[in-house]
């Protein structure tokens, strides 16, 4: 088999409407007592050999596995699961082995090669996409070996799962401290930044929103004008899907609400119908899709030598948060731990640990660690003289 050749078909069963229709569409009468197993999901692929166009059946069962089993809305998890099984494929069939007869040894060699081998000017796999790859290749010959597709490697993670004492397959992951924008990135990305884009990085910046969250922000969900005067306070709640399916409550600033009712009543483009709930429609009368928003954000980026992603809207959003909220509550007992519970519903994050992370970046960057680091550097300099 050509390993060039393997590669995943994506299709978005929720986009071609019910089953009756898609039986139709193709010529079929659908039987009676047939329900449509994947019908409502937001993606679903299949590895195919380009070769002759037959499915390989073991990982397109594990990836529509997959995609019955998570919770997210973007299908971000298949497609992310079929770009790992194929690098996988390819990897075992260049060593002239099979999946049928792929061993740990093979898998050893494969984390080796992605952590190593690759490296290079200009094709480098950092460690936590290594991890990943090496954690779904895991994870689909553990599962393959429960469900008629077994394997020697398949049987040795089967028995290493009873091993409590298992040293890890995974290569260790660098974690990288939040990257902060300062005040003269924050003006200048704005500066330039076009609309509707200038309003979807504002939602970023000031709510810590990720960016499928803003693509995906629906119209009407928005407080009204009358709602907006009737609420306490400068901020209103607005109930989103966040990540994993999970509906948690984001609180921008009323400002920034109105700004955006504005957007919508003046100068958005109209929008194909069945798109009108979308807060954000392009030229094409579209919504502005997530890999829009991460262009024009790097486009901006450029424009003043900045090497920030957009997703450092969101780091940006967190450090500020903790760092308001640890100077407001200082003195209290626990300020640390219950400055993290605030910011971790703030961020729409499932478990703590995942937000402290950004209590270290704020310890780093905070001023004292800062006015350290400087008193160092004038320590240099005092022999110059």
């Amino acid at each position: 088999m050509n390993t060039n050749n393997v590669r995943a078909i994506h299709i978005s069963p929720s986009a071609l409407g019910t089953w009756n229709s898609i039986a139709q569409f193709v010529g079929l009468t659908p039987a009676a007592d047939m329900s449509p197993r994947y019908q409502t999901l937001p993606s679903v692929a299949l590895i195919v050999n380009s070769d002759d166009g037959l499915p390989l059946w073991a990982p397109t069962l594990f990836l529509a596995r997959s995609a019955t089993r998570s919770r997210g809305v973007t299908g971000d998890t298949c497609r992310t699961y079929a770009e790992c099984l194929i690098d996988w494929i390819r990897f075992t069939t260049t060593a002239g082995s099979t999946l049928e007869r792929v061993n740990e040894e093979l898998l050893q060699r494969y984390r080796a090669e992605l952590r190593h081998e690759r490296a290079g000017p200009r094709y480098k796999t950092s460690s936590a996409t290594a991890n990943l790859r090496v954690t779904v290749a895991s994870i689909f010959h553990l599962w393959c070996q429960s469900h008629g597709f077994p394997s020697p490697l398949g049987a040795f993670l089967l028995e290493r799962e009873k091993d409590e004492r298992r040293r890890p397959l995974m290569p260790g992951v660098l974690h990288r401290h939040p990257r902060l924008l300062n005040t003269d990135e924050i003006k200048g990305l704005f500066q330039f930044a076009r609309m509707p884009y200038k309003l979807a990085f504002r939602w970023g910046l000031t709510t810590g929103m990720r960016r499928f969250e803003v693509a995906m922000l629906p119209r009407s969900l928005l407080p009204t004008p009358e709602q907006l005067e009737q609420l306490d306070g400068e901020f209103a709640s607005v109930v989103i899907r966040r990540k994993g399916g999970r509906e948690l409550a984001i609180y921008p600033p009323k400002s920034l609400v109105e700004e955006t009712n504005w957007y919508i009543m003046t100068d958005r483009i109209s929008p194909f119908e069945k798109f009108d709930d979308y807060v954000f429609i392009n030229r094409s009368r579209f919504p502005v899709s997530r890999q829009a928003l991460t262009n024009e954000f790097r486009r901006c980026a450029d424009l003043i030598g900045s090497a920030a992603t957009l997703h450092h809207l969101r780091h940006t959003f967190a450090v500020h948060v903790l760092r308001y909220l640890d100077s407001a509550r200082k003195g209290e007992i626990g300020v640390a731990k219950n400055s993290l519970k605030v910011l971790q519903v703030l961020l729409g994050h499932a478990h703590v640990e995942t937000t402290e992370i950004y209590l270290r970046a704020a310890e780093v960057t905070g001023r004292d660690a800062m006015a350290a680091l400087e008193s160092l550097y004038r320590t240099s300099h005092e022999t110059d003289a």
